[in-house]
């Protein structure tokens, strides 16, 4: 029983600090109180569409606000109450995850998932969490699509994580650890589809694009999402 409550407290409390709206209140902050940036961009509240509508601090400010959802419920599970022999870590992690996707604080519309899942990252496995990075930050160079190098960075994790588990060299992970490096980006994939169907038929916005404010909700799927 301890072992079961241990779980689903950091289970909660991933979920509830995953939820905190970080974008979503930076447009209330900057805009006034009408302003919802979920009516802008891609509709979403991570950094990219933060980027686009209102700018590169406060971009940064959340940017780093959403990584820290990842990092901090994770490395909070590492305490032995929520260890659980590893799993804890997994739990707390993929719970961050969906509360940033689906925030409770702002009826379940939130964002994508992708600096709080690399936060995650960085605490579960640091050596996956910077070919990650370099792989992701690679590719928006060369292409310049934040959705693309996203997806990129997703596969990367699930390719690691494998390589590792199965061979067992240099970042070595576990079975709990396996889980989260697969299924953490694989959501986060998912979550990115309608970026992959504006990719494939050429619609996505590059970043650098900016999003008018005055487009409204008439912007209905127009620019990638990071987060």
């Amino acid at each position: 029983m301890p072992g079961i409550a241990g779980g689903i407290i950091i289970a909660l409390i991933g979920y509830l600090w995953g939820s905190v709206p970080a974008g979503y209140w930076m447009g209330k902050l900057l805009r006034g109180k009408d302003f919802d940036i979920r009516d802008y961009g891609s509709h979403k509240i991570g950094a990219t569409n933060v980027l686009r509508t209102l700018g590169r601090f406060p971009a940064i400010i959340v940017f780093l606000f959403d990584i820290s959802k990842g990092v901090g419920p994770t490395l909070l599970a590492k305490l032995p109450v929520f260890y659980l022999s590893g799993w804890g870590l997994t739990i707390a992690a993929l719970a961050a995850l969906i509360g940033h996707c689906y925030p409770v604080f702002i009826g379940f519309k939130g964002g994508r998932g992708v600096a709080t899942g690399a936060g995650a990252i960085l605490v579960i496995s640091p050596l996956v969490f910077l070919i990650c990075a370099i792989t992701t930050l690679s590719t928006i160079a060369i292409s310049r699509y934040v959705s693309l190098g996203s997806i990129v960075g997703g596969l990367t994790s699930i390719i690691c994580g494998l390589i590792f588990f199965f061979v067992g060299q240099f970042g070595f992970v576990h079975l709990p650890q396996l889980v989260y490096l697969i299924v953490g980006p694989a959501l986060v994939i998912i979550f990115h589809y309608d970026n992959i169907v504006r990719l494939l038929t050429g619609k996505e916005r590059k970043i650098g694009q900016k999003v008018q404010l005055d487009e409204g909700t008439s912007s209905t799927g127009s620019s990638p999402s990071q987060a």
